[in-house]
């Protein structure tokens, strides 16, 4: 469609609906209100009509809240948001009316050469995209009222550019860019679902389901979940959860974009990205092929590109990482949780205690120098350099086990590296475990991964991450009891991820069903 039409767009897309906002929220709706991340409205469109428009500008950057972007507290809209949903909505309403092949893709319509086409077309499009599009069938009402604004748009444009101003409209209402859920009923679920395991909305199949009252109870539910697990979209949430989980793009992170020569001279922002690539891949594939928490922790298996295989220092062709033991020894972590010069192992100390077993150290005591100490070539490690600084009572109590944790990543540079010597010194990569479940010494980051693997704290802490992120925030006291009987159900599992989704989907407090 000619640009010259998209001012006048414009001004009849406001007549319509004005800027999206927020519907309000009710105080008896099963969860607060949320908006579609922007990860969740990316794929929703993508997932709709394709390949995105050139030139898309960047969403504002989701808040995070307890590690997670999908928390309702840190959702709130901003002009910025507004104004780039607002811009998205023209580029892809543009895209998709600009020949006959997309119009007829929304249209679901073979030919509008007629008023009678035309007006088949319009009904066609009800049905089918605009149902897609706010995940589920509209009312009456709506119907009536985009027939008119329609009607409008076509006398003051023609009736492709009413095709686009209609699409316009749906992509900025509050009904595509929130979830609201009064009432909560099939359509509600089948969303949450579907932005659960898809991080995307509903396909026919489940907004079928949904109509047809088939998703009242946790049998039903498992019978859906088992074939939505099964789609390639699953990958998604797999890898959204344990990217955030874990903090495995903190690699992205600019201080990550280059390592001082002596740590790799060779490292870039393509292999930053790589770096990311690679641990993407050991994750969705161990979904795919073993999902549970050890495979996670303690499998070799690897999915390599040359760039990644060349900090490996292994052909690229090679399956096996022999002295790897699962993502926790993979390059993304430990390059994003490391200085640019050199390893921290308090810093990686403190992801293993925040992000897998969920307890957060005290703070440094004020006036405490908390910068890295720099190791001497011959005269002592990286290692012997952090256990001279922490050694000061002010420091040990909270560093002896940070740095019983962090020491056995030692083996691994600041790049991701196998390294054997350190500033010309053996490398010392013993740590000892202490306040856990699973405590004791352990020698490098394999032996660690595999302790980790068995600790019931670690699946503790799983368990209540996922039910942060089904959730989209804190479980409350009264559902405590239900995050231990999910607790308990996982751990007999044998950490089996799968199967503690499957179980949130059947629950009250996810899906409004009575737990099992």
């Amino acid at each position: 469609m000619p640009r010259r039409l998209l001012p006048l767009g414009l001004t009849l897309l406001s007549a319509c609906h004005g800027p999206a906002q927020a519907p309000p929220a009710s105080a008896e709706a099963p969860a607060p209100l949320r908006r579609l991340t922007n990860s969740q409205y990316l794929h929703s469109l993508n997932d709709l009509f394709g390949d995105p428009p050139e030139g898309l500008e960047d969403l504002p950057a989701d808040g995070v809240l307890n590690g997670f972007d999908n928390a309702t507290a840190a959702q709130q809209p901003s002009d910025v948001r507004v104004q780039r949903w607002q811009r998205a909505a023209q580029a892809w309403g543009e895209l998709l009316t600009s020949d006959a092949a997309h119009l007829q893709t929304v249209l679901r319509c073979p030919s509008w050469s007629t008023s009678d086409e035309q007006q088949q077309c319009l009904e066609s499009f009800f049905d089918g995209t605009a149902r897609l599009v706010y995940r589920r069938a509209l009312s009456d009402d709506e119907r009536d009222r985009f027939r008119s604004r329609f009607a409008v748009w076509q006398a003051a444009v023609d009736f492709e550019g009413a095709v686009q101003l209609l699409l316009e409209a749906m992509l900025q209402a509050p009904e595509f860019l929130y979830r609201p859920e009064l009432p909560f009923d099939g359509r509600a679920r089948a969303t949450r679902l579907s932005m659960l395991l898809w991080d995307s909305c509903p396909d026919d199949a489940l907004l079928r389901a949904a109509e047809h009252g088939q998703l009242g109870s946790a049998e039903e539910l498992r019978f859906r979940v088992t074939r939505m697990l099964a789609d390639p979209r699953a990958q998604r949430t797999w890898w959204n959860f344990h990217r955030q989980w874990l903090s495995l793009d903190r690699v992205m992170l600019d201080e990550h974009q280059v390592r001082t020569p002596e740590v790799d001279p060779g490292w870039t922002t393509a292999t930053q990205r790589a770096a990311l690539a690679e641990t993407q891949r050991f994750v969705e594939n161990t979904f795919r092929d073993q999902p549970t928490l050890g495979a996670l922790l303690t499998s070799q298996r690897a999915w390599l590109d040359d760039e990644s295989a060349r900090l490996y220092d292994v052909p690229a062709t090679q399956s096996t990482l022999s002295d790897r033991a699962g993502v926790l020894t993979r390059l993304a972590f430990l390059a994003g949780q490391s200085h640019r010069g050199a390893t921290s192992p308090p810093v990686r100390g403190n992801a293993i205690f925040t992000h897998l077993l969920c307890r957060q150290p005290t703070p440094p005591p004020p006036g405490i120098d908390t910068t890295p100490p720099v190791a001497r070539s011959g005269v002592m490690t990286n290692r012997q350099a952090f256990e001279q600084r922490t050694s000061a009572p002010a420091c040990f109590g909270c560093h002896r086990g940070l740095n019983g944790v962090g020491f056995g990543f030692e083996e691994y540079s600041a790049a991701g590296r196998v390294q054997t010597v350190d500033q010309g010194l053996p490398v010392d990569a013993s740590g000892t475990l202490w306040g856990t479940d699973v405590d004791g010494p352990f020698d490098g980051g394999v032996e660690l991964s595999w302790r980790l693997a068995q600790s019931v704290q670690v699946q503790r802490c799983a368990t209540t991450n996922w039910v942060r992120y089904a959730l989209g925030r804190e479980p409350t006291a009264d559902e405590q009891p239900w995050v231990d009987a999910t607790l308990a159900r996982f751990s007999k599992s044998g950490g089996d991820e799968r199967a503690l989704v499957l179980d949130l989907v059947s629950s009250h407090a996810v899906m409004n069903l009575e737990s099992p």
